[in-house]
């Protein structure tokens, strides 16, 4: 029981490595379990840098003993990873804003069925960064993947025996593809929950699934209410400057060489109620100069990014803050400054 606490132990702490370090710690101390010969599974083990054999099993059930033996006998809180063959491995390059690069990996999983013929459920997968174009504002990524019902065997049969994998790995002739299970963690956390704990979530699930319609009717209406309230001195501004510029004589032409220069706030509201989707709205607008800062809540704020920045109307959008999930409504609080094109 101590060991399997351990080892659950040692995956929360992997979880809190920034995940850049995980794809290049190619060279970390491990078990490297390597299953990139047909029908073998041979153990290594890594330290600072130099790998030494420790055992080959076979990949049946007498070999599946000395499998377990090797797992268990391992340093407590040993990281285990699964070497693949290079035949296995997909690799593409993409493409991707510059803007993009705060939130790589909400992007790249967001975007995987575009890019490629797999949703971020089927593949295992890792990225490198090739270029950084700053003048055309553009990433180039090498998108390493695997498809999951191909290891799964392999990641199940290492599991049951005691010792999970936490990184996928193969070496290629110009390097080290690292691919990730991070997007196992909610299944391992829920693994080791107790059957008391699950029966206590399951009835606090209940009773907030139960609750929920009426909270999120009220906290809508508030929302709402809030958004009105925020936007009403900026329209009652708006009709003021037309009302002034319908009635000015020979000083309207220069009004509306200033609003030009400036930048209209109705134009570039429109603008941004067209290109925002419908799961996504404002909670604050500010605009100076052409230089606007958008406040508010959607389902994906990385996908905002990718959405403004494919629209000509708007120029350079970036994040001003970390994203952050809302407690109450489960939506992504994001902060976004861009400028209105001439």
């Amino acid at each position: 029981m101590f060991g399997e606490f351990f080892e659950w132990w040692g995956r929360q702490l992997l979880e809190l490595v920034p995940e850049r370090m995980r794809r290049d710690g190619g060279g970390a101390d491990a078990l490297i379990a390597d299953a990139s010969e047909a029908g073998l599974l041979t153990f290594w083990r890594r330290r600072r840098g130099s790998e030494q054999r420790v055992v080959q099993a076979r990949l049946d059930e007498p070999g599946s003993v000395s499998v377990r033996a090797t797992l268990n006998a391992r340093p407590r809180g040993e990281p285990v990873l699964l070497r693949l063959s290079p035949a296995q491995v997909l690799e593409r390059t993409v493409t991707l804003p510059l803007a993009a690069e705060r939130e790589l990996e909400r992007v790249l999983g967001y975007e995987m069925e575009r890019l490629t013929p797999f949703s971020a459920a089927e593949v295992f997968w890792g990225y490198a960064l090739l270029e950084r174009d700053r003048a055309r504002s553009r990433l180039r990524l090498r998108l390493t993947m695997v498809p999951r019902a191909s290891v799964a065997p392999l990641v199940d049969m290492l599991t049951a025996a005691g010792g999970r994998p936490s990184l996928l790995e193969a070496v290629a002739p110009d390097g080290v593809r690292a691919m990730s299970l991070a997007h196992e963690a909610a299944a391992m956390r829920r693994a080791g929950l107790s059957q008391r704990s699950l029966a206590f979530a399951a009835g606090a699930l209940a009773l907030l699934v139960a609750a929920s319609p009426f909270l999120r009717q009220a906290l809508a209406m508030g929302e709402v209410q809030d958004r009105l309230e925020l936007m009403a001195p900026r329209i009652a501004q708006v009709n003021e400057l037309r009302r002034r510029i319908s009635g000015a004589g020979a000083g309207g032409d220069a009004v509306v060489a200033e609003t030009r220069r400036l930048g209209d706030t109705l134009e570039a509201l429109s603008a941004i109620t067209e290109i925002l989707p419908d799961d996504s709205y404002l909670t604050e607008f500010t605009m100076r100069e052409r230089k606007m800062t958008l406040s508010g809540l959607g389902a994906s704020a990385p996908r905002l990014i990718s959405l403004l920045s494919g629209d000509p109307r708007i120029r350079g959008p970036a994040f001003t803050a970390p994203v952050t999930r809302s407690e109450t409504n489960h939506l992504d609080v994001f902060s976004i400054r861009a400028e209105l094109a001439q």
